[in-house]
């Protein structure tokens, strides 16, 4: 939602500089006696001078922007994705490391295993997922291979010494008969 943060802001501030046109242009035009300019304003204002606060239309409209609001509000208040992991550092110095390259060192880790050909890497917040393609065929050659793999991945995400290590998941496949 973040990255929709700017654009939404510079469309709402568009709109509320136009409305503001609008209402001055509106304004001018009642004090020269010349009636509605642009937007026509009389029929907005004699429908909400009639219509009370508990018609069934204010009601809706009520509730479709209550949930509107309540879902903006939802959407910025998630926790924003991590693009940084933050490593231990025994000074008051800021280190991390950026998620893709955590990725690439995973997926170096991973590929530098005898047989296995490509790797790839997905890094979460609180989970690290590398699934690495062997060569070989079968299941059983999959199996061989996935306790290497888990072995120098791990070795490797615990060699990067984070702050907050993910989880690791390792999976290999081979390819199809």
């Amino acid at each position: 939602m973040r990255l929709l943060n700017r654009p939404l802001a510079l469309i709402l501030a568009a709109a509320l500089a136009g409305a503001a046109v609008i209402l001055i242009v509106e304004v001018i035009a009642h004090a020269l006696h010349v009636g509605p300019a642009i937007a026509p304003w009389h029929v907005w204002y004699r429908w909400a001078h009639r219509t009370q606060w508990n018609a069934l239309v204010v009601k809706v409209w009520s509730v479709i922007l209550i949930v509107i609001g309540a879902l903006v509000l939802a959407a910025e208040l998630r926790p924003p994705r991590v693009s940084r992991l933050r490593l231990q550092s025994e000074d008051a110095t800021d280190a991390a490391v950026t998620r893709s390259g955590l990725a690439g060192t995973l997926r170096g880790a991973a590929t530098g295993i005898d047989g296995i050909t490509g790797a790839a890497v997905t890094i979460r917040r609180t989970r690290a997922r590398v699934t690495a393609r062997s060569a070989a065929r079968g299941r059983a050659a999959a199996d061989t291979l996935r306790e290497p793999v888990t072995g120098a991945v791990r070795d490797r995400l615990d060699s990067m010494d984070l702050r907050h290590p993910p989880h690791l998941k390792v999976r290999v496949i081979t390819r199809s008969r």
